[in-house]
């Protein structure tokens, strides 16, 4: 009964989200004038994860080391945040059964993730394979999150990887500010192919603004579109080797999410269009990952 369960909150969570409740800047039904005036209070909110040459990562940088443009034009910083980030992150790990050899590193690499999240970090967890199942609880709590790694991942079936994907942003569609997602699998999708399913994950994590990181294994790798779709949402992209310390990946992620920085600015116009949106920093050297679109959606203003 504890599975079904389980499993059940999948149906819920690929039900159309309607943001309405949870839209604040919403102008009157059919004012273009006033959504297109209303981008002068909009925020569009940026994460960016910046490293020097030798990879480690660059925290101390101010407002003045970072330039953002937009569709290739500059705009003024409005908010900047150098300080520890917590963070709300839906973890699904690849159960399927070409995985079979790796769940007992996988359950000890959730271990390690588990015990690398902070006091007031959130976490949802979940696996992929015969089934598609994330729990109902976004949870603080490290004996709760235990309890889940180590009774309800399901081993087994094939490797629904942009379901899987759909599912993880969907649980987390409600929640405010920085949404990621943190995928563990050894290849492409090769189960629950759904025509257009890729071309919709990515419309629906440019929409959210949300942060997609994907582990994989160094003898599989991960596909060109998985690698592209993590850049585009600026997340990572990480290849583990049979003799890694998987744990040790886990807890670099959940690392890099806590000391991201901050950086916001008011769009120009929210014309319903997707933009480019690039973040680069004044000091030589140092990279960059940020997310590479946004929605200018005059009914939400842009905020995500």
């Amino acid at each position: 009964m504890a599975r079904l369960l389980f499993a059940g909150i999948t149906a819920a969570l690929l039900l159309p989200f309607d943001p309405a409740p949870f839209d604040t800047t919403q102008g009157a039904p059919g004012s273009q004038d006033r959504a297109t005036f209303k981008s002068a209070a909009s925020t569009v909110h940026i994460y960016a994860t910046v490293q020097g040459k030798d990879g480690r990562l660059l925290t101390n940088l101010t407002r003045d080391d970072f330039e953002v443009l937009d569709n290739n034009r500059p705009r003024p910083i409005t908010v900047f945040d150098n300080t520890p980030q917590d963070i709300t992150v839906a973890v699904m790990f690849d159960m399927s059964g070409s995985m079979a050899r790796q769940h007992p590193r996988i359950r000890a690499a959730a271990h390690a993730l588990v015990n690398a999240l902070w006091a007031k970090d959130r976490a949802r967890i979940g696996s992929f394979g015969e089934e598609v199942a994330i729990s109902p609880l976004l949870s603080s709590d490290k004996p709760t999150l235990i309890r889940i790694v180590n009774e309800e991942l399901w081993p087994g079936g094939a490797t629904p990887l942009w379901h899987a994907t759909e599912v993880a942003m969907n649980s987390l569609d409600a929640e405010p500010g920085r949404r990621v997602v943190l995928l563990f699998t050894d290849g492409d999708d090769s189960g629950f192919l759904v025509p257009g399913s890729r071309k919709r994950v990515g419309e629906q994590a440019e929409r959210g603004g949300f942060m997609v990181y994907a582990v994989g294994l160094e003898e599989n790798g991960l596909s060109d579109d998985m690698n592209d779709f993590a850049a585009g949402t600026g997340g990572g992209r990480f290849l583990v080797r049979p003799e890694d310390d998987l744990g040790r990946t886990f807890a670099q992620v959940v690392e890099e999410l806590h000391h991201q920085y901050v950086i916001g600015f008011s769009p120009e116009v929210l014309d319903g269009k997707s933009h480019k949106l690039t973040v680069r920093s004044r000091q030589p050297g140092m990279q960059v990952r940020s997310r590479r679109t946004y929605l200018a959606n005059p009914e939400t203003g842009g905020i995500r």
